[in-house]
């Protein structure tokens, strides 16, 4: 499963009310593993205690899983930051706790960053278990985007031949070089406590003059409900909703300025 060798890959997810995901993520981990050595990093972002206690349990025998348990819950962005600062491996995955990953998809993606310096970020292809391609690749948002979103939700994607250039990704499952992140990137941008964080990083990856990419030979599952998909009724008794439509002003103040980069 994991070697004895230096880390090569740290995987990091995030969980708040996720516990039964994780053991799904980490069972088809098991299953198809990097072909690297790799940890998986599990930041419990101040769940109730019973299900930490349940996580801390359930991975007890597992040397290479290491969990970090946060006093408050700090968000999505500075979650994943709080795993980087733990993390041994030269490449970085984040990755959602509902994702499952299937055979190469951790290969596909990690031989995408190695071989093609020019790109920052790659993804897969998501898709639902009976086989919908879930639209994770998509344009940078627009006010009018975000209202057709909400009204009438959006497209399913058909699946790319090739690695495909795409102006942002779906943040569910992101990879990408330690240094990359950590230094080109600075990180996370903390303004952000869930929501949009995965599109700036994905605009300041193209304003730094890298390339974000979805590998469509690298496939992962995942459940086609999100916290930011609901209709607008629905929405609004949502503390979720209130979040999102929080973080999408401060995203459109942060580049009301900036013209978009360029994607090639």
């Amino acid at each position: 499963m994991v070697s004895s060798k230096k880390t090569n890959l740290s995987i990091i997810t995030v969980n708040f009310g996720h516990a039964k995901n994780i053991q799904s993520l980490w069972q088809s981990i098991k299953k198809f593993p990097p072909s690297i050595p790799w940890e998986l990093i599990i930041v419990d972002n101040h769940s109730p205690r019973q299900e930490n206690k349940s996580l801390t349990q359930y991975f007890q025998n597992e040397p290479h899983v290491h969990i970090i348990s946060l006093t408050q819950n700090i968000g999505f962005g500075r979650g994943n930051e709080e795993g980087v600062k733990f993390a041994q491996g030269d490449i970085l995955t984040f990755i959602n706790p509902d994702i499952e990953v299937t055979n190469h998809c951790f290969n596909s993606l990690i031989e995408t960053i190695q071989n093609q310096p020019k790109i920052g970020i790659a993804a897969p292809l998501l898709q639902t278990k009976n086989g919908k391609i879930l639209p994770t690749a998509r344009c940078f948002p627009s006010f009018w985007s975000l209202v057709g979103k909400r009204l009438w939700g959006i497209q399913s994607n058909q699946k790319p031949n090739h690695p495909i250039s795409t102006e942002w990704v779906q943040g569910s499952f992101l990879v990408m070089k330690k240094n990359f992140f950590t230094e080109i990137l600075e990180g996370f941008d903390q303004r952000f406590f869930l929501f949009f964080e995965d599109t700036d990083l994905c605009r300041r990856t193209w304003e730094k003059g890298y390339k974000v990419v979805q590998v469509p030979s690298a496939i992962a599952f995942h459940s086609e409900k999100r916290l930011s998909g609901e209709d607008v009724l629905t929405s609004l008794f949502k503390k979720t909703f209130w979040i999102h439509i929080t973080s999408a002003f401060k995203y459109f103040q942060k580049y009301k300025k900036k013209k978009k980069p360029q994607i090639f």
